[in-house]
């Protein structure tokens, strides 16, 4: 029995934790529905346009899968070692010390809802395809964009295992998406239809930066995977599963979306990729004529899925920090009857309202690329250290090259980098500085200090008897 802000609230909280209720299956579809969501059906556009030619994008899109297989590595050694949720905000918090972790929590928290809201306005967008609107309808975008958030934090509040079955279905259903227009674009080389794919790498950029936002485009659509750990604690016998579901879906995914991006080269000129808002719609007018409104609604469902990810993954690393004490504990806060960390998708739906305002999906990936290249960066380099000095004796079911995380470390300080000193870029230098000047000052007042903001007790109080939340057993011991 424990209590809550509110010395009269009594609260028994030995049994609200969450369950281990996801197999193999589950897990695969997780990483998988993670992985291919809205990235695949809008990012082609922003890889083609910053290498300049057919072959380089191409390339970029093979280094991209690369980096996901070797990160899906790194991610299994250190999940299968450290079987804890919180994903990268775990590692960081035990390779680097506790406020680098308190940096990655509150970037996470501002990140996080960015990709899930790039997913939510695609799906907005396909939606919008599907019935046509005069004029630029951005207002009934947002709007769509609104609804499918809180249907998703619903299903999300109400089971995860119910969120769980709806990552299962929508992946089944946007593989077999990606399957059409793979078969649709297999079809047309057959006919002889190749449209610029002969040009090769004729018209390649050689600036590094534009190479790097290539990459962050690429890398956003093919990233995804580690979501996984961040759901450690409610994988069964995850030592086994973890491990086989995040290599076997990565490598699924690096095959399906070479292949999509051949069929989108062969099928659409380089100038009519470049002007397609919603790329994949084109291909399905092109190869499937009357038949073209499938794949807007196979898109809807992928990014549908994609989103309930988001959420299902990311709540989790909000949920850990929380828990930890690097971020407000209620964040951390579970749903009594239910056992979903609700306290964590109401701040994650929070921000995500604030980003579908204003948000450009383009200016949005390019934001959180810059900002995931050096925490990726920085849960590599934490891998390096635990082989290295700090867990060195600790046995493992996992033991990759240590190559592997060398080459993500280097990879990942290039695309940080890049944007910063071979070519600046104002904005790249602001959010910077804006983050880890800001998280210090958060962290010695908030975290070092102890602050407490006035009346931060009664608001609490509130949060607990109107959501009908309390503080999970490993947060109060």
């Amino acid at each position: 029995m424990m209590k809550g802000h509110d010395s009269n609230v009594q609260i028994d909280t030995d049994k609200v934790q969450m369950k281990r209720e996801m197999g193999l299956v589950s897990a695969t579809s997780v990483v998988i529905g993670s992985v291919i969501g809205a990235g695949i059906f809008i990012t082609p556009k922003g890889v083609l346009q910053n290498t300049g030619s057919i072959g380089l994008c191409l390339l970029v899109w093979l280094l991209a899968g690369v980096s996901a297989l070797g990160s899906a590595l790194c991610y299994s050694e250190l999940g299968t070692t450290i079987q804890k949720s919180g994903g990268g905000y775990t590692y960081i918090k035990k390779g680097l010390g506790n406020h680098m972790a308190f940096v990655y929590a509150l970037q996470a928290v501002v990140r996080g809802p960015g990709s899930l809201v790039v997913m939510l306005l695609t799906f907005a967008k396909y939606m919008v395809v599907i019935f046509p609107t005069c004029g630029r309808p951005l207002l009934l975008e947002k709007l769509i964009a609104v609804t499918a958030l809180f249907s998703l934090v619903i299903i999300n509040t109400y089971s995860s295992r119910l969120a769980s079955r709806v990552t299962v279905i929508t992946t089944i259903g946007k593989t077999s998406a990606l399957v059409v227009i793979i078969i649709g674009g297999i079809v047309s080389l057959c006919q002889g239809v190749t449209s610029e794919l002969g040009t090769g790498f004729s018209g390649s950029s050689d600036d590094p930066t534009s190479i790097a936002l290539a990459l962050y485009s690429a890398i956003f659509a093919t990233g995804g995977g580690a979501n996984l750990n961040s759901i450690v604690e409610e994988i069964r016998n995850p030592g086994k599963n973890l491990p086989r579901a995040a290599i076997f879906g990565i490598l699924l995914v690096i095959v399906v979306y070479i292949l999509t991006n051949v069929s989108y080269l062969a099928v659409m000129t380089k100038s009519e990729l470049l002007s397609a808002d919603a790329v994949a719609f084109v291909f399905g007018e092109r190869v499937l004529g009357s038949y073209a409104t499938l794949i807007p609604l196979a898109v809807m469902v992928s990014t549908f899925g994609s989103a309930n990810n988001n959420i299902l993954s990311g709540t989790r690393v909000t949920f850990s920090a929380a828990r930890d004490g690097n971020l407000p504990d209620f964040f951390s806060y579970i749903h009594v009857h239910h056992l979903t960390p609700l306290g964590a998708m109401t701040v994650t739906t929070a921000v995500a309202l604030i980003y579908i305002a204003p948000a450009e999906v383009g200016q949005l990936i390019s934001f959180l690329g810059f900002v995931m290249a050096f925490f990726n960066g920085c849960i590599y380099f934490s891998l390096i250290r635990f082989r290295l000095q700090t867990m060195k004796d600790v046995k493992r079911i996992i033991k990759i090259p240590l190559v592997i995380p060398i080459l993500m470390v280097l990879l990942n300080l290039y695309l940080f980098i890049a944007p910063l000193v071979i070519k600046p870029r104002l904005e790249y230098v602001y959010v910077a500085t804006g983050l880890f000047g800001g998280s210090l000052v958060l962290y010695v007042h908030f975290i070092y200090r102890r602050w407490s903001l006035p009346g931060y007790d009664k608001f609490v109080t509130w949060f607990q008897l109107v959501f009908q939340v309390c503080p999970p057993a490993q947060f109060m011991e």
